[in-house]
């Protein structure tokens, strides 16, 4: 599907690196500077922010010989989670630090 620009009316380049709040997002963006963000992703980030307000804590359990965490669906929405992402803990002083190691 092609997005036109609402100011110069051109075609705009799909992307995923719109920064919305520090967050990552997808959107459209045209030559003239005009920026269009994902309203699905615009949305994924409003109920994580809402989420933010509430209690946080994340539930392990035994899963054969490793434990499991589950990470609310919210947080994995906002970071384009899936069954298959890898992931980096790291530990860090009292906290273990979880990056997203890109596909």
């Amino acid at each position: 599907m092609t997005h036109k620009c609402n100011l110069c009316g051109k075609p705009m380049k799909a992307v995923d690196n719109i920064d919305l709040q520090g967050f990552k997002i997808h959107g459209w963006k045209c030559r003239c500077g005009n920026v269009h963000s994902d309203p699905e992703d615009v949305d994924t980030i409003i109920k994580f922010l809402k989420f933010m307000k509430t209690d946080r804590e994340a539930k392990m359990f035994k899963s054969g010989n490793s434990y499991a965490i589950r990470i609310p669906i919210q947080i994995a929405k906002l970071y384009h989670l899936t069954q298959r992402s890898k992931l980096l803990f790291s530990p860090e002083n009292k906290k273990l630090v979880i990056e997203i190691i890109p596909a």
